[in-house]
């Protein structure tokens, strides 16, 4: 994503969409067995929230998934590098790009029976300083199509890359203008949590040895007395 690939901000971005759209079981998932994070998310998608139809921005959708496994923190930590990122899903990727975001997203998150890619185990997310077929700066694997890349990895599992190519190592443009985090057009459905509960401590109970050593001062005086 510019700013000198793969930058830290980078690897953030993907993390968290990595997590988001992973095969790892949620913990907070409601059904019974467990869903993974990827189906919890189809779940959202086809019942609740089109979350990639015209009206969506890309960069208030973004927050929320990010939101959904952070649990609050946003996403990237740097502020200006979370300006920066948000700046560019504000409208400001070529059209061809943002439209292939909507349209791969969209077949994965949608029914099997409608793309193939709706029935992947997982998404991987990732950055690549490339030369783009088009010579524009950005360009979505593979030259901006609509159809998801479906593969399978060494562990027999089906997945989709998602792989932003940058032909620019360089900045992205820092407006400081742009909203953080980007408003809330106020019809949105809350996505399902994510983030596993904090583990609570387990405060372990002091051992009375005070309590015993009487008891068993006491005890002893006991017989003594009995002896007399």
């Amino acid at each position: 994503m510019g700013g000198f690939i793969n930058s830290q901000s980078d690897n953030e971005i993907c993390e968290v969409l990595n997590k988001r759209f992973s095969d790892d079981i949620n913990p907070n998932d409601t059904q019974t067995p467990r869903r993974t994070y990827l189906n919890c998310l189809r779940d959202f998608f086809q019942h609740r929230e089109r979350l990639f139809d015209p009206p969506h921005r890309l960069n208030r959708v973004f927050h929320r998934l990010a939101r959904s496994v952070t649990g609050g923190p946003p996403v990237p930590k740097n502020r200006n590098s979370r300006l920066r990122w948000f700046h560019l899903l504000n409208g400001h990727l070529p059209p061809a790009v943002d439209q292939a975001i909507r349209d791969q997203l969209t077949a994965i998150l949608g029914p099997a029976a409608a793309n193939p890619a709706g029935a992947v185990d997982y998404v991987s997310f990732s950055t690549a300083h490339v030369r783009t077929t088009t010579g524009l700066q950005f360009e979505l694997f593979d030259r901006n199509s609509s159809t998801p890349t479906v593969l399978t990895d060494a562990n027999n599992k089906s997945y989709c890359p998602i792989i932003l190519q940058c032909n620019v190592d360089q900045q992205l443009v820092l407006d400081p203008t742009e909203p953080d985090p980007p408003p809330d057009p106020g019809n949105e459905t809350p996505i399902p949590f994510a983030k596993p509960a904090a583990k609570k401590k387990v405060v372990k109970k002091k051992k009375v040895v005070k309590k015993k050593k009487a008891a068993k001062k006491a005890k002893k005086a006991k017989k003594a007395a009995k002896r007399k």
